[in-house]
C-alpha cells in the first residue's frame, strides 16, 4: 500500500503565527504574571549596621518607604583614578519589609532626598540593591488596597458599558448606509475613515480643545447667548459627568470606524438575495434587519466586540490628554502606568498585577462573548445534538 505524502505547507503556514504568539502573547503574559506574583527585580534596599557594604545587615526596606534621617555619615570610596573621595551614608528610622520597625544605613544614590539637599531629614527609597524571588502575595494584596483600585475599576467597567452600545449603534448604521449604494455614499466611507488616521492622543487633544474654558464650545454657547461666562466643564468635581462625558465622545469618535469596518465585511458576506427575499415577502427594514442581517452579521459582531472590549480596557492615552490629573479621574490602564512609572511609585510588579488582572477580565469578557453569542451554524449544531 502507498503511504500518503505529508502535505508541509499548511504547517509552514502555521509556523509564523506560532511564533508571533509565542513571542508577542505567550511570553509577555507568562512574565507579567510571574512578576506579579514574585519579589522580581531590586525592589528591596539593604540597611547595614554601619556605614559601608563591609557592615552586618540589618534590615531589607521596600522602595517608595518614607523614612526619617537620624544621621548623616561618610564613607571613603576610591576611584577606578587612584583618587578617593567621601560617599554619603544616611541613617535611617524606618519599617522593614515584614512591618519591623528598624534603624540601618544605606548610600545616598538608593535615596530621594527632601528638597534634594544633602543636610535633609526626611528621605524616601526610590532604588532597590537585592532582589527577593520568593512567591508572593503582597503585590496583588498591595494593588487591591490601593486607594485608586475600585476607582479605576468602576470607571473603566463604566466607559465599556456605555461606549460599547453607543459605538455598535452607529456602526451599524453607518454599514448600512455604505451597503445601500445610495448616491454619494461613497462620500461618506471617506468622512467615516477620518478617525482611523488620528492617534488616540490626538483624538484626546482635539476633544479637550472643544470642552476647556476658551474651548470651542464655550465660544459657541458664549456666541449664542446661552452662557454669560465660560463654563468650566473638565474640573474635579463632576470628573463623572463632563470628564467621562468627554472621554466616551472623543472614544466613540475616535474608534466606531473601526466596527464599521467589521460590520462591512459581514455585510458583504450576506447574499443580497436573502434580503431581497425577505422585502418580497414584505418585511420592514427593521424586520430585515432583526430577523435576517442581524443573525448572519453574529460572527462578525462576536470578533467586533471582543476587539473593542479588548482595546476599551486599555482607554489611557484619550483619559490622559482630556483629564489631566490624575485625581480627576482614572482608569485601570492608567493605574498600570502610574504604579510602573519611576516618577509614579516605581513599582513594576504592582504594574505587572494590574496589568495581568486587565488579561484576566479581557480574556473573561472575551469567553462570555463566545458562549453568549452564538451563529445560526452553532445554534444548528446544538439543535441536532
Amino acid at each position: 500500500m502507498r503511504r500518503k505524502k505529508i502535505q508541509w505547507a499548511p504547517y509552514m503556514l502555521l509556523l509564523p503565527s506560532l511564533i508571533y504568539l509565542a513571542v508577542f502573547f505567550a511570553w509577555p503574559m507568562v512574565r507579567a504574571l510571574q512578576l506579579s506574583v514574585t519579589g522580581g527585580g531590586a525592589e528591596l534596599l539593604t540597611l547595614y549596621e554601619e556605614p559601608g557594604e563591609e557592615s552586618e545587615v540589618v534590615a531589607l526596606v521596600p522602595i517608595q518607604t518614607e523614612a526619617p534621617i537620624v544621621e548623616i555619615g561618610t564613607v571613603e570610596e576610591e576611584l577606578a583614578s587612584g583618587r578617593t573621595r567621601d560617599q554619603y551614608w544616611y541613617k535611617l528610622e524606618t519599617i522593614d519589609k515584614d512591618g519591623n520597625e528598624v534603624t540601618g544605613w544605606a548610600p545616598f544614590f538608593l535615596l530621594s532626598l527632601d528638597a534634594g539637599r544633602r543636610d535633609s531629614t526626611q528621605a524616601r527609597v526610590v532604588a532597590g540593591d537585592t532582589t527577593e524571588s520568593a512567591l508572593t502575595t503582597s503585590h496583588i494584596e498591595r494593588m487591591i488596597n490601593d486607594a485608586k483600585f475600585m476607582e479605576s475599576i468602576r470607571t473603566t467597567l463604566l466607559l465599556i458599558i456605555v461606549i460599547l452600545p453607543l459605538q455598535f449603534i452607529l456602526a451599524i448604521v453607518m454599514a448600512l448606509l455604505l451597503q445601500s449604494q445610495l448616491r454619494g455614499s461613497t462620500i461618506f466611507l471617506y468622512i467615516y475613515a477620518i478617525p482611523l488616521g488620528v492617534s488616540d492622543l490626538a483624538a484626546g487633544l482635539i476633544w479637550l480643545s472643544i470642552f476647556q474654558q476658551s474651548g470651542y464650545l464655550n465660544t459657541v454657547l458664549e456666541g449664542l447667548g446661552i452662557l454669560d461666562d465660560p463654563y468650566i466643564f473638565i474640573q474635579r468635581d463632576n470628573r463623572f459627568t463632563w470628564v467621562l462625558f468627554a472621554v466616551v465622545l472623543a472614544e466613540v469618535w475616535r474608534a466606531t470606524s473601526i466596527v464599521m469596518v467589521i460590520i462591512v465585511s459581514g455585510l458583504q458576506a450576506i447574499p443580497s438575495s436573502l434580503v431581497e427575499a425577505g422585502e418580497v415577502f414584505g418585511a420592514n427594514l427593521w424586520q430585515r434587519l432583526r430577523y435576517i442581517i442581524l443573525p448572519l452579521l453574529m460572527p462578525s459582531i462576536q470578533v467586533a466586540l471582543i476587539l473593542r472590549t479588548i482595546l476599551a480596557f486599555q482607554v489611557f492615552a484619550v483619559l490622559i490628554a482630556i483629564a489631566g490629573s490624575r485625581s480627576v479621574a482614572t482608569v485601570m490602564a492608567r493605574e498600570t502606568f502610574y504604579w510602573y512609572d519611576p516618577v509614579g511609585y516605581g513599582n513594576p510588579n504592582v504594574a505587572a498585577a494590574y496589568s495581568g488582572l486587565i488579561m484576566i477580565l479581557s480574556l473573561g469578557i472575551a469567553l462570555i462573548y463566545l458562549r453568549t453569542i452564538t451563529t445560526q451554524e452553532e445554534k444548528s449544531r446544538r439543535v441536532k445534538t
